[in-house]
């Protein structure tokens, strides 16, 4: 992102940038500089087209990425979610790579796209004439950086230990933190402090953490606070089928720990075999303790068999979650 920055500031811009990754709100963030340094808000109708979704009209956007630009120095066209440079569109994904070749050079385009594929022609094309900015979902550390100076600039306070917390049981997505922040500033009108107690009144908590705590309850066996966990999801209108699947989830994440901790694995190995985040790891080889590797594999069996007599409409879904939930707890 440095040399994006540096482009932005310097005025010195490539004819086409590849903006894509998972993360949105830096790709929308990143959409918003760049149409802001190539051109003036005055010239703007003049100047820029956007063209998005799988269907649009490549000779369409040929013909605007042709046409001179009018009392400005660039034309800019933004092509967004297109699918181009991934699974791609035979023919259009030809035509364009062949145009890419004799493109004005008063013409900047910028993709904004999820997935990309850098082994197709036109992404081989664009390496020669353009650069790619890849935007993923951010460090924890970056993250909690990012909280700590949104906060600061509304005159708040919040700590690391608190950003994190709240990265944890919201998002890592850059998007869903911004409108929960939002949500504690306005909150804390008269107050400067963010507490975890504010973070658990106001925020919308991710159903992964709310699952990570009901299963956190099964494994302590507290009963009572499993069942209004689970019935709180249901009151959100989160689907039992889902439930299940998420419990299933979580449940062969403590399998597979336990099995590579019992094989004196560390955490980070763990992580690594597993592709999840060390936090997680420590907490379910915490939860494990409670649960023994046959109960897990009987668990995840069960899981399979209310599964599919849901399905195949043999059980009620919401009682079936909340029996296997009180089975686990008590077991």
């Amino acid at each position: 992102m440095k040399n994006l920055e540096n482009n932005i500031k310097d005025k010195i811009f490539s004819n086409i940038y590849v903006i894509f990754g998972e993360e949105e709100y830096l790709k929308n963030l990143y959409e918003k500089k760049l149409t802001s340094a190539i051109i003036s808000d005055e010239l703007k109708m003049m100047n820029f087209h956007i063209f998005e979704g799988k269907t649009i009209n490549i000779s369409q956007i040929i013909d605007a990425c042709d046409t001179m630009p009018f009392m400005s120095q660039y034309r800019l066209v933004i092509i967004k979610n297109s699918g181009l440079l991934f699974e791609g569109r035979k023919d259009d994904t030809t035509n364009l790579e062949k145009y890419l070749h004799n493109m004005p050079k008063t013409t900047i385009i910028i993709f904004i796209e999820e997935k990309i594929d850098k082994k197709l022609k036109i992404c081989k094309t664009i390496n020669n004439i353009g650069t790619f900015h890849q935007m993923n979902l951010s460090t924890e550390s970056d993250l909690i950086n990012w909280i700590l100076n949104i906060f600061k600039d509304n005159n708040k306070n919040i700590t690391s230990k608190e950003a994190l917390y709240l990265i944890r049981n919201v998002s890592y997505n850059m998007d869903v933190l911004l409108n929960e922040i939002n949500k504690l500033i306005s909150f804390k009108n008269n107050n400067n402090k963010i507490t975890i107690n504010d973070i658990d009144a106001i925020c919308t908590k991710s159903i992964e953490s709310k699952i990570f705590e009901l299963i956190n309850f099964m494994a302590n066996k507290n009963m009572d606070k499993a069942i209004q966990t689970y019935q709180n999801l249901i009151l959100n209108k989160t689907s039992p089928f889902i439930i299940l699947n998420m419990i299933a989830r979580q449940f062969r994440i403590i399998l597979q720990t336990k099995y590579l901790y019992n094989k004196n694995y560390n955490i980070s190995s763990i992580a690594s075999e597993l592709g999840l985040k060390d936090f997680i790891v420590k907490e379910a080889i915490k939860q494990s303790k409670n649960f023994s590797i046959k109960i897990l594999l009987q668990a995840l069996q069960d899981c399979l068999n209310i599964d599919n007599k849901i399905k195949t409409g043999q059980a009620p879904d919401e009682l079936s979650v909340e029996l296997l939930i009180i089975k686990y707890t008590t077991i």
